[in-house]
């Protein structure tokens, strides 16, 4: 896998929200989106699109926007324990940020990794 595509992210917030306010704050510093008011209304929308929840405590939020200026798949986790996601718990938030107009190659690299997230033991050791 690229490196560069991925980042850890330990939070010690426990709701989602405030684990999105906080990575879109991180994000803007770090100039890699421009707006992190726009970027954390972006992330609640795409849920309404349908269900981010890909396996049982893990979900993909994933957007593609003009306010994202690199591509990055954050995994991220609670330093000590869970995310309160809506009524439930969560172990991993896997955070797709996918920029216009991405090379092919990281495309494709991107595309790897989702066919990956089809295998459960993948998932498990993403969880760990």
């Amino acid at each position: 896998m690229n490196n560069n595509l991925f980042c850890d992210i330990q939070t010690k917030n426990i709701l989602y929200k405030d684990v999105i306010e906080e990575v879109g704050y991180q994000l803007e510093k770090d100039n890699i989106i421009k707006s992190h008011n726009d970027y954390f209304q972006e992330v609640l929308n795409r849920e309404k699109c349908g269900d981010i929840e890909i396996f049982p405590e893990v979900i993909l939020p994933h957007i593609q926007s003009e306010n994202i200026l690199k591509t990055k798949i954050y995994l991220i986790k609670n330093e000590h324990g869970l995310i309160q996601w809506h009524k439930q718990s969560v172990k991993l938030i896997i955070l797709l940020n996918l920029k216009p107009n991405e090379d092919k190659e990281n495309l494709l690299e991107i595309q790897s990794f989702m066919r990956n997230l089809a295998d459960e033991d993948y998932i498990e050791s993403l969880i760990k």
